[in-house]
Parts: C-alpha cells; structure tokens; sequence
C-alpha cells in the first residue's frame, strides 16, 4: 500500500482512537460499519478495512464476521502502543486535482511530498475527476478529517465551487496550484503561461510559421487556456503577424478528466481532421497540452501528412524522457518547483495569516521532432 492510503487509514485509525480515549466509545461498544467509515471519510473501502485491521491486531477492537467489529480493550491498555501512530492533526495537508495525465502533474506531486518531507508534514491526496461535485465532497471530507489547509487544482466550471469560494472567504488556508481563480484573494503558484506561451510561438514565427491552428478544451472560468491565448496573440502582434482566429479549435473534450472515453477521443481526432482539410493554409498546429498534441499527431498521420514535414506541432508538457530525448517540442513547467512552492505558501498562510501572495514560475523551451521550418 503506497504512503498516501497509508496516511489515510492511520487518520481513519487515530479518529478511532481518540474516540475511544474521549469516552465516545467503551469495552464492548460496536463500531460504525467499514460503509458508514468509508461514507464518512469520504476514503476507499480498502483504507477503512486496513485501519480496523491494525486495530484487531493491536487487540483494541474484535472484528466478528456478519455482525461488526466492537471494542474489547479500554485506550489505557494500549496507550503506548497506539500514541506512536497518532499523527497531529496540525501535520495534515489536503492536496486535490482533477487527475493525473501522462504528461503532467506526477512531477508536482513529487515536489509537494519532498517539500512536506522536509517539515514532517503529511500530504492527504484526493482526485475529483473534474466534477465540482466530487470536489465539494472532497473539500468536506478533507475539513472533516482536519487538514489545516488545502493545496488544490481547481476544476473547470462555468461557476466558481462555492465551496472552495467559502473556505477562503472564511479565512480557512487555501492555495492554488497551476491555475487561479480570477478576482479570489487566495496565494497561487502557476506557471507564467503568457510569457511561456508567447516564448514557444516566437519560436515558431521564427522558423517561418504564420499560419499557426490554436487547439484547446473550451476556455471555463480559470486561467491557464486565457493566459496561453493572450500569450499566442501577443507574439503575433509583436512579430507583426496577423492572428487568424478561424483557424482556432477550442472544444476537444476528450482530455477532460472524465471525458476520456475511446468515443470522444474517435471524435476529436476527427473534428482535428476536418480542420485541418478545411484550413489547408495551416502550417502548425499550437496544442495546449500534452494529450491534444498526441490527438493532433494522429490526425494529421490519419490525413496521410507528414510530422514535421507536413504540420508542425508544438505544445505544453511531455512526460520526462529517461533519455532526453522527446517527441514533441514542448513547453516544460516546473512542475516539482511549483508543488514546493506551494507547501511553502500554504505554511506562510498557516502561521502568518500571508492570503494572497502570487507566484509565476519561468517555463523552458525544449526543442523536439515535431516541429519544422513550413514548405507551403
């Protein structure tokens, strides 16, 4: 079982604990079902199960098949055992995201756990699949376990989640991490996606392009497709090219967290196909991530082109090479800076009250096979 679940079953355990030692629960006492502590802790059925294991097997608890498991032991009988597993409630940091994809957010992860290492902190982990939904019952789940702040992705939506708008407006440590929420008075760490952005088309416009297709999900109230939009436009204007907006496509679906399924992926390959034959003058297709530049290359191979020789393709992000050596020309984020950045802020908001300190993080050009000088 990985560190994350473990971290999550031993609050699960401590809750259990503590219940005991306060008097809620006494010798003979049934405990709640492993349901009703999944329900509750809005964790997997397998942490439940682990946390009431290690209390059967410390004796605290009697796990009887078809009936429950009920408390055997008073907590004094075991106060030195189980002190050493409890975790202070003041270590625990929520982390939240949509999901992870091949091309982003592992390195992030890694630098959050790193830097939460270094100040014996503990990282609570949960995913919302890109549904607000999932992501209220989460952010309540984490409250309800006492995490002292939370770092999160927040998820695309026509509306802000009013509960991620309440827990800052609360007060209650909140930091974003990748992308913001215009106008929330909340410390982020993001990527200068302008700047970045801006960087990667300079150098297109440089190799020859002046017919470059912008392809991105559909631009829902945060900021990362905006800023990569304003950043494409303003390298236009200071290059002195025109931006030709009919040759952007801004509503693949199927990389959404929860939308990738194979039909929607079939469809946005072909909605890529028909742009491409329909705006024959496009000499480069400007993806904003890693999973549409990979849509967009199969496209292009489905329309018998040629990458690069054909259509370039730029984009965000590429999953690391142990070699060095990459496929795409990309935009790389800093992404394991960005997740210690982030531990550092939502500390500084924990201890000092510090709510609205932004960070913007340089990314870097790496040049791959995808991209070309045009032949039209």
């Amino acid at each position: 079982m990985s560190g994350t679940n473990g971290h999550l079953y031993e609050i699960v355990y401590n809750h259990i604990i503590n219940e005991i030692k306060s008097g809620n629960y006494n010798k003979g006492d049934r405990l709640p079902t492993e349901k009703e502590l999944t329900e509750k802790f809005n964790v997997s059925r397998i942490t439940t199960k682990k946390a009431l294991e290690m209390l059967s097997e410390e004796g605290i608890v009697k796990r009887i098949r078809g009936k429950g498991s009920y408390i055997t032991k008073d907590f004094r009988d075991n106060s030195e055992k189980t002190s050493e597993r409890l975790i202070k409630s003041d270590s625990l940091i929520g982390f939240v995201l949509p999901d992870y994809s091949d091309g982003y957010a592992t390195e992030l992860f890694k630098g959050l756990e790193e830097e939460a290492t270094k100040h014996d902190l503990y990282i609570v982990h949960r995913r919302t699949f890109g549904f607000q939904d999932i992501e209220e019952k989460v952010v309540d789940g984490l409250v309800n376990l006492g995490v002292k702040g939370i770092i999160i992705m927040p998820v695309h939506g026509e509306n802000y989640n009013p509960k991620i708008l309440r827990l800052v407006l609360d007060g209650f440590p909140v930091v974003f991490v990748d992308r913001y929420l215009k106008g929330i008075p909340s410390p982020c760490v993001c990527t200068d996606n302008i700047s970045s952005s801006k960087m990667a088309v300079d150098y297109l416009i440089k190799l020859g392009h002046r017919y470059i297709s912008f392809i991105s999900p559909p631009s829902i109230d945060t900021s990362t497709i905006e800023e990569r939009m304003e950043g494409f436009i303003k390298s236009h204007a200071e290059n002195g090219v025109p931006v030709e907006s009919s040759l952007h496509l801004m509503d693949i679906t199927s990389t959404i967290p929860g939308m990738n399924t194979e039909e929607n992926i079939r469809k946005d390959i072909e909605k890529i196909m028909k742009h491409i034959e329909s705006n024959p003058q496009i000499t480069c297709l400007f993806a904003t991530e890693y999973n549409i530049a990979l849509l967009c290359r199969k496209a292009v191979m489905n329309l018998g082109k040629r990458v690069p020789d054909d259509i370039s393709i730029m984009c965000f992000d590429e999953p690391r090479s142990y070699t060095g050596d990459y496929l795409f020309t990309h935009v790389r984020q800093k992404e394991r800076e960005m997740g210690a950045i982030a531990v550092q802020l939502i500390q500084n908001q924990i201890e000092n009250g510090d709510s609205n300190k932004k960070v913007f993080l340089e990314a870097e050009l790496v040049i791959g096979q995808t991209t070309g000088k045009p032949v039209k």
